[in-house]
């Protein structure tokens, strides 16, 4: 009859409504905060969940009958995971310790620190040794380094200066899964704490183009962070706020590339075609330091002189005054010798932060932290050639005693010559004579 189906029915959604409260709180512990539903749940018996339910909140430490301080404690710790969570992403007034990646993706014992005070807050401390600075282990690290660096080379009265690390971690800079975006903001990122360690400054951010300052501005995560009093955001050549069509109908504020309150700037995201609007800049910025961001100057060097790029002349009028005060440069090498192992990789990186010398440092085990870490192994007044960071780390290695053979030839041919090629050296590098200055390598 109708009346028993509708009594069916009703039960039947009855037992659907309790069956999914019962699946909602085995599955979401941090409902239990419902006491009239744990308190019913008890008294039928319903309550009680699987094993492995069961033993995935003992282990989170949750449990259905927490009482009201419980609860409290379990909000706090889940809005202290969220605020982490939160510095993590770039959108927390609170920068947390190694929340960044490290630079090498190097394992460590040590745990990770409590929440520490914004950069702006706490001034690094100046380096001991400029020939002897360590490694960086972390992005933290190098931005400390990086402000130092830059900060001496103003003091010394440069104008142009050369800033150059990984703005991610080698693996994912040598794949092809991350996009110009990705990195172009994490450039923006250790841009910004850069800027934040120079309080009594004021710093602007120079993007390549205004389509791009505004693309990156306008990002709703992005905009939470504008409240930085000492930071504004420049593009090469100025131009209009918002898009194409939001100027049609709203009059949008123009963006000037210099202010005459503007006290430094750093150039980010500039591609090779892009290098004689940064010239033009430079000369517009006058008298006031200019900070050539992670713009990868040794391989846009590489495209000048080619068709539709600019001429080498760019480099030898201008990129050559251009001082590296940090310069942070990993490599790997491979070598095959005529007996086991067969191939021999091994690794190093160029170091320099400034005034101190050029550092060449090997990679090697870390028995003590875990992981791999770089020692020095010679120092030069030079910026050395690619070519001859190879040969050094070698040497270092006594890889030529490998070869088998006491005079250094194998059939006739010169070892040597067949490992390195017949040209061992950029132009840049060979016609040092050419170029205006010298301080692209000092």
């Amino acid at each position: 009859e109708p009346s028993t189906m509708h009594m069916a029915a009703s039960r039947c959604k009855s037992t659907i409504l309790l069956v999914a409260c019962i699946s909602m709180l085995c599955i979401s512990p941090s409902l239990a905060f419902l006491p009239q539903t744990s308190t019913f749940l008890r008294a039928t018996g319903a309550g009680r969940a699987a094993p492995s339910v069961c033993a995935r909140r003992s282990a989170l430490s949750l449990k259905m009958e927490a009482s009201p301080s419980d609860i409290k404690k379990t909000q706090e710790a889940v809005d202290k995971e969220k605020e982490q969570l939160a510095a993590i992403m770039g959108d927390a007034k609170l920068e947390v310790a190694d929340a960044k990646d490290m630079m090498s993706e190097k394992t460590s014992k040590s745990k990770p620190g409590k929440p520490e005070q914004q950069l702006q807050s706490r001034q690094p401390a100046p380096f001991k040794d400029p020939n002897r600075t360590p490694f960086p282990r972390s992005f933290r690290m190098c931005v400390e380094q990086a402000y130092l660096s830059v900060k001496n080379a103003i003091a010394d009265g440069h104008k142009l200066i050369e800033v150059e690390f990984p703005p991610l971690p080698l693996s994912a800079m040598e794949g092809d899964a991350i996009g110009a975006d990705t990195v172009l903001r994490a450039q923006l990122s250790h841009a910004e704490d850069v800027a934040r360690l120079f309080p009594d400054k004021k710093v602007a951010i120079v993007f390549s183009d205004i389509v791009e300052r505004n693309r990156f501005i306008e990002d709703i995560s992005f905009q939470q962070k504008q409240s930085q009093s000492n930071i504004r955001y420049s593009a090469l050549g100025g131009g209009f706020k918002g898009s194409l069509i939001e100027r049609l109908w709203v009059e949008q504020e123009y963006v000037d590339d210099v202010q005459e309150e503007d006290e430094l700037f750093i150039v980010i995201g500039a591609s090779c075609q892009e290098l004689p609007d940064v010239r033009k800049f430079c000369e517009a910025a006058g008298d006031r330091p200019v900070v050539l961001f992670n713009l990868k100057l040794q391989t846009l060097r590489g495209d000048l002189g080619l068709p539709a790029f600019p001429p080498k002349s760019l480099h030898y009028d201008w990129l050559s005054t251009a001082i590296p005060a940090y310069f942070v440069l990993p490599r790997s090498y491979s070598r095959s010798c005529p007996r086991p192992p067969f191939l021999i990789n091994y690794s190093g990186c160029i170091f320099r932060t400034y005034p101190g010398q050029w550092q060449l440092l090997l990679e090697v085990p870390d028995e003590e932290e875990g992981g791999t870490k770089y020692e020095q192994v010679k120092r030069a007044d030079k910026r050395p050639a690619l070519s001859e960071v190879r040969e050094e780390l070698a040497v270092e290695l006594q890889l030529d005693e490998l070869d088998g053979s006491k005079d250094g030839k194998f059939l006739g041919f010169d070892l040597k010559t067949l490992r390195q090629g017949v040209v061992v050296k950029t132009w840049w590098e060979q016609d040092v004579d050419k170029a205006k200055s010298d301080k692209w390598r000092d």
